[in-house]
This record gives structure tokens, C-alpha cells and sequence, in this order.
């Protein structure tokens, strides 16, 4: 009865309007609002973490909203110059898919850190499936058309709708007003912003420059509330006794997380009981004179530590623990009965750092490559570590250019792509020495695989150049739909290898969940300021699916408590093709 009490006294809250699409956001506190659905997307804000290296638990807020899951806004076809009144067109199956926004109802934190607003807002995410550009303004009904920005054809825009808190709330519900403009160029886009801007609201003398441009005009209306945030838990270890983590693997079936580090040391962490299992100091590390030496050097030739380790893959049937380190070598490693002993030590790639492994899930197989060399090799484990299969990814472009990271298609195990320093994305199968190939041109950071129930092939990629990530067509070869959030670079990406799930890091230390069928967000969670260096999904199989985070300060695990993931995933995934 409390309970209910409480949620009926939360239901008469509400606030004023205050701001709309927020660019310059403020610095990420430890009570950020964002905003989702019951039993689904939900915000997430934890506090910043400050804990011992042995165990941690993080109380997070969540804010729910209750709404359909998809709202498409209607389309203006003329204004009223007597009562200002718009004439809506009827929707039909094709116009009603082109725009979307998302969620129609916004919960705001009852007691948010700042007094005066409602800290950085909620998101709001809207998607243009149009070949045309689209302008696009949010804005409390009671202010004046400020801020607009403009959306790439095909794209997801997450904007921010900020509120003013004021000890007496209004009689109605506050709205918040969306307008997104379709436009032929973005020139044309420049001159709907003057004639829009400063006005309350759209006037007939709006809509005849809509009409002479050959624009398309669509209007949709957002209720914002109050609520109470509900809580969460984040498992996190903090790292500050430890060097930095330069890799993070999840075990597929014991509660293991197992961190490769800079110093050359790895450890491996049971989250669930919140203890290290294990841990081995690899190489020694170098005196300070050999350290400075080595920086200095870095001026001339960038070189990794040889020292430091640079990869962790966990191959959990024999299991083994497989490292890389700065100086060419793999170790591996049996951890029965929760000790360790070396199994094999060989030198993989002469001299040049072990940046990246990829261990093929059915067959004895393991991948490596280095970000300071051309060379993609398979070891058969089955066969003495020998090599079975060497690509070259062969430069076309540049003298230098090393592997970033290499990674199996879930849906098809014995193909590979690896993301080159300058040649882009490259695509080859192990059975086939001459199958390498470009397939993606362009400078990319990363990319991965995105999980699809249908034939598409699809993959997500973050360049050099871009604040965005892109969703690309591996057959057509061309970007399909971009994804950003307003006043935030994109820093990481990452897919569930059989989950239609996209993680995306931004900038300021906030993790975004996307549901890759529908390019929408569906949960933000803001967990430390400090700069992500990797992460992995944690399997089903040691309860909900979670994600492990290896900031610079900390180890994080959350819950990706959205419904997708608590959906069967075995059908439509092939592995092992010739």
C-alpha cells in the first residue's frame, strides 16, 4: 500500500520547460537522467566508483517511462491563419515508417543533482529512413524556436530535452514539441531555420516557404513527468593498485573476467564472489632507465612496451588462457583446478605486438595479429601451435600498415575481418589462403559484426574522422544507416554475436544499448568519466546477459536488462561454412 501510495504521489508530479536539444552538454556527474520503458529501457545513473581493488557494488537510479514502444509524427499539410490550427494528413503504411521518435513520454529524476534543471536531459531518439536531409527542432510549447540541427539521410539522432524545476508544478501536463522537416538540401534547410526562428510556433507564412522549397513538414508532441528513479546494481572492481588494462575477456561458462594488463600481468576475477582466482605476473617489467629509453624512442618509432601485455582470450574446452604480449609472443596457459601452468610459448609475430586475438569456437584454431605488422596468422592447436594459414593484408595505399583487430563472423566462423591502419576493413576466409580482400574503404578505428535474423550482412564501423558509428551493407559495400548522439564523439563499438544488440562508448564515459534491428536506443547508462579500453559480453549462461567494461579506473558489469536479450537467439546462425 506505501508502494502504491508513493507511485500515485509520483504520477502528480511534474515540471516546467525550461531547454531544448542541449549541445554543450555539462560534465558528466554522478547523477545523470536519461530515459527508457518499464520492464525494458530504463535509465541508468551510477555513481562515480571509488572502491578497493577487492569488491564493489554500485547502487544505480533508473528512470522507466511509460509508452508505446514507437511513435511516428504526422505530417502538416497546411496551417490555419484564423486559429493557427494544422491540418493533418492521414498516415499511410509508407509515409508513417520514414520518421520515428522515440519515446512519446519522458521521465525526468524527482530529485536531480541540479537544482535549477533537470542535468542533461532526457534523450530523445529520432531516425530518418529518408534519402533527404532533415531539420529538425525540440522544444518545450512555451518557448520560442532556438536550436536546430539536421539529420543525415538514413541516420538516428539522440537529442536531449531538458527540464526547469519549480516548486509549483502546472495544472497540465507539460509537452514538449517535435518538428522534423524534410528537406531536398541542407541549404534549404538553412533557410526554414531563419524563418522559424524566435517564433513561438509555425504560422501559415512558415509553411509557404515549406511549400516553395518542396519541403515536408512533421509534427509530434511529447509529455514529460517526474518519477522516482528505481535501482540497479553494477558489479565494478576498481584498478587503481593495478597498471593499466589493455584487454578483457568473459569466461562462456564460470562467473570469470580476466584483464590483460600493461605491466605484464594478468588477472582473473570472479565477479560474483568478487575475488581475483588468479593472477601471474608474465614478464618482468623493465628498469626506469630502459622504460625512459623506450618513451623517448616512441618519438622516432611507435613501439609497444615488450614488456606489457596486449590480449586475453579465454578457450574455455581445454581450459586455457591464451596471452599476447608487446615482444611477439603467445603464451598459453591450463588454469585446472584454479592453477596455472604454461602449456606452450612460441613466438607469433617477430617482434611487433600481439594486439589482437580471435579463438575459432569449433575448430582448433586461433587468430593474431599486430598493430605494427601486415600479417594475419592461424595457429592449429591441434598440431603443435604450428601455423596454418598466413594472410597479408599486402597495403595499397601506405608503406605502414598494421592490424588493428581481427574478428569472426558469428554467423559464418570460418570467415574473418580485420580493420587495417590505412587500407580499411578486409574480409578472408581460413580455409582459403588468396581469400583477403577489401571490402570497406575508408580510415577505421574498429569494427564488428552486427547480428542479423535475415540475410542481410551487416557490419558497424567507427572512423578516425567521425563522431559517428556507421551500419554498413558488406554486400552492396555501402553505409546503410549512421548512428550519433547530439554533443557526444562516439569512442568504441561493439555487437552481441547473437543478439540483434549494438554497444556504442561515447566520450564521456556513458555506455548506449541500440536495438540493431530497429536503430533505436534503448538504454544509457553513465558509469565513470574515465575512457573505455574494452569490452565483451559476459554469456547467458551464468545468469542475465551482462557486459564487462575495462575502463582506465575500473572493471565494470551491468546488466543489459532489455528485451531482446531475454529472447531465443539459436536460430539463423550458421557457423563453420566453406
Amino acid at each position: 500500500d506505501k508502494i502504491e501510495k508513493k507511485k500515485k504521489k509520483l504520477r502528480r508530479s511534474t515540471v516546467v520547460p525550461h531547454a531544448s536539444l542541449q549541445d554543450d552538454l555539462a560534465e558528466s556527474t554522478s547523477a545523470t537522467s536519461m530515459v527508457g520503458q518499464d520492464d525494458g529501457p530504463s535509465t541508468i545513473i551510477i555513481n562515480k566508483a571509488s572502491s578497493s581493488i577487492s569488491k564493489l557494488e554500485d547502487e544505480a537510479q533508473s528512470v522507466g517511462v511509460s509508452a508505446a514502444p514507437l511513435f511516428h509524427p504526422q505530417k502538416i499539410i497546411s496551417i490555419s491563419r484564423e486559429t493557427g490550427g494544422y491540418k493533418i494528413q492521414p498516415p499511410s503504411p509508407e509515409t508513417s515508417k520514414l520518421l520515428e521518435v522515440y519515446p512519446q513520454r519522458l521521465l525526468f529524476p524527482l530529485e536531480p543533482k541540479n537544482k535549477e534543471t533537470t542535468g542533461s536531459g532526457c534523450p530523445v531518439t529520432l531516425t530518418n529512413n529518408t534519402d533527404n536531409y532533415v531539420g529538425i527542432w525540440i522544444k518545450p510549447i512555451n518557448e520560442k524556436f532556438k536550436e536546430t540541427k539536421i539529420m543525415e539521410p538514413h541516420s538516428t539522432f539522440v537529442v536531449y530535452a531538458t527540464m526547469k524545476m519549480h516548486a509549483q508544478p502546472p495544472k497540465d501536463t507539460v509537452e514538449f514539441e517535435v518538428l522534423m522537416i524534410i528537406v531536398e538540401s541542407k541549404g534549404d534547410h538553412g533557410k526554414l531555420e531563419s524563418s522559424i526562428s524566435g517564433k513561438l510556433k509555425m504560422d501559415s507564412g512558415f509553411m509557404v516557404n515549406v511549400k516553395n522549397l518542396k519541403a515536408e513538414v512533421y509534427h509530434a508532441m511529447l509529455t514529460a513527468i517526474t518519477c522516482e528513479p528505481a535501482s540497479c546494481q553494477i558489479i565494478s572492481r576498481s584498478i587503481e593498485n593495478m597498471t593499466l588494462v589493455t584487454s578483457i575477456d568473459a569466461h562462456p561458462t564460470k562467473p570469470w573476467i580476466v584483464t590483460g594488463h600493461e605491466g605484464g600481468n594478468f588477472s582473473i576475477w570472479d565477479y560474483q564472489k568478487q575475488e581475483t582466482v588468479m593472477k601471474l605476473q608474465v614478464n618482468k617489467v623493465p628498469d626506469k632507465t630502459t622504460l625512459m629509453f623506450h618513451a623517448l624512442s616512441q618519438r622516432i618509432k611507435v613501439r609497444p612496451p615488450k614488456h606489457s601485455l596486449f590480449s586475453v582470450k579465454f578457450i574455455a574446452e581445454r581450459k586455457w588462457l591464451v596471452v599476447g604480449d608487446g615482444d611477439g609472443y603467445i603464451y598459453v596457459y591450463d588454469y585446472t583446478n584454479t592453477e596455472l601452468h604454461m602449456v606452450k610459448k612460441f613466438e607469433a609475430h617477430d617482434k611487433k605486438s600481439v594486439n589482437s586475438l580471435a579463438a575459432h569456437p569449433t575448430e582448433p584454431y586461433l587468430l593474431s595479429s599486430s598493430t605494427i605488422g601486415t600479417n594475419i596468422k592461424v595457429w592449429d592447436r591441434s598440431n603443435k601451435w604450428k601455423i596454418f594459414r598466413n594472410f597479408n593484408t599486402k597495403p595499397e595505399i601506405a608503406y605502414y600498415n598494421g592490424v588493428r583487430s581481427v574478428k569472426l563472423n558469428p554467423r559464418d566462423t570460418n570467415t574473418f575481418a580485420c580493420v587495417t591502419r590505412y587500407d580499411g576493413v578486409k574480409v578472408g576466409n581460413i580455409k582459403r589462403p588468396s581469400s583477403l580482400e577489401t571490402t570497406l574503404t575508408g580510415s577505421f578505428v574498429m569494427a564488428d559484426y552486427l547480428f542479423t535474423r535475415g540475410d542481410e550482412h551487416l557490419m558497424v564501423t567507427l572512423r578516425f574522422d567521425s563522431h559517428n558509428s556507421e551500419i554498413w551493407d558488406l554486400k552492396t559495400q555501402k553505409v546503410v544507416h549512421t548512428l550519433s548522439v547530439s554533443g557526444h564523439k562516439t569512442t568504441w563499438v561493439a555487437c552481441h554475436p547473437k543478439l540483434p544488440i549494438l554497444v556504442t562508448m561515447l566520450d564521456d564515459g556513458t555506455v548506449c544499448l541500440w536495438d540493431a534491428s530497429t536503430y533505436r536506443l534503448e538504454k544509457m547508462v553513465h558509469i565513470t568519466d574515465s575512457k573505455c579500453c574494452d569490452l565483451v559480453f559476459v554469456p547467458h549462461t551464468n545468469g542475465p546477459l551482462r557486459l564487462a567494461i575495462a575502463f582506465e579506473t575500473m572493471i565494470a558489469i551491468m546488466e543489459v536488462n532489455l528485451p531482446i536479450a531475454n529472447t531465443s537467439n539459436a536460430s539463423g546462425l550458421i557457423t563453420g561454412t566453406n
